[in-house]
């Protein structure tokens, strides 16, 4: 018992790994998909925003590749812009009768925290794995980790489960709804603390929560699993 206690105190370090940050943050962030491909929504060629995206992972498209995609990423562009359209409104007439455009970064934004996040993310995903699709192997290796890289700085339960996957160590199907449920009673608490200090919360109250929450998340790992967060933990610092 002794041992365990033992772990689960040093587990309670690797918290800024696996936590939500501060704030509360939308439901889009750290999600499956882990980033955010297009930055604009009023983009006239939403195919530079694409390279711009692959160039955080060291990734240029040959001109084969870029044409193939080209159709996937003015669908989702398209799709993207009808999202907008309907949930943040392109019509609101200035003066002379001339419409505001779809919008900007600050768009996408706003649907990433509204009620149209379900719908982007999505989008985002199938985007994603088209993306994902046309690349090399080589290509989709350093994908696949820029992507995971994402998920794990969003932190929450996605930025777990890769931990344990980059580590031999995967949840198992019956682990994993019962800590997504911890984090997402975690998000609830925090929003909470946030509400009731109009955005300011106690520090300290924040990290009470934090170690609840872990120490909640380590009874549920095996040996095996607490020592791959650890060693995460350890790589980090």
């Amino acid at each position: 018992m002794r041992i365990f206690w033992t772990i689960a105190t040093l587990l309670l370090a690797a918290m800024p790994l696996l936590a939500q940050d501060d704030a509360p943050s939308g439901p889009f962030a750290g999600g499956g998909g882990g980033a955010q491909v297009f930055t604009r929504v009023d983009s006239v060629n939403p195919m530079e925003q694409v390279k711009a995206f692959l160039a955080k992972a060291s990734i240029m498209l040959s001109s084969d590749q870029e044409r193939t995609l080209r159709p996937a990423v003015e669908a989702a562009i398209k799709q993207l812009q009808d999202i907008s359209d309907r949930f943040v409104g392109r019509g609101e007439r200035r003066g002379g009768g001339e419409r505001r455009g779809r919008g900007d970064a600050s768009g996408i934004a706003a649907l990433a925290d509204g009620a149209a996040a379900q719908e982007l993310k999505r989008m985002n995903d199938d985007l994603m794995s088209k993306i994902n699709a046309v690349l090399k192997p080589d290509q989709q290796t350093a994908f696949k980790k820029f992507q995971n890289d994402e998920i794990k700085k969003g932190g929450g339960f996605a930025a777990l489960k890769v931990v344990m996957e980059e580590a031999g160590a995967p949840l198992t199907a019956e682990q994993e709804p019962q800590i997504q449920g911890l984090y997402t009673e975690d998000a609830k608490l925090r929003a909470q603390l946030f509400r009731e200090a109009q955005g300011r919360p106690d520090p300290g109250k924040l990290a009470d929560l934090e170690k609840a929450t872990m120490a909640k998340v380590a009874r549920l790992l095996t040996p095996a699993q607490r020592k791959a967060l650890l060693g995460s933990r350890t790589k980090q610092q």
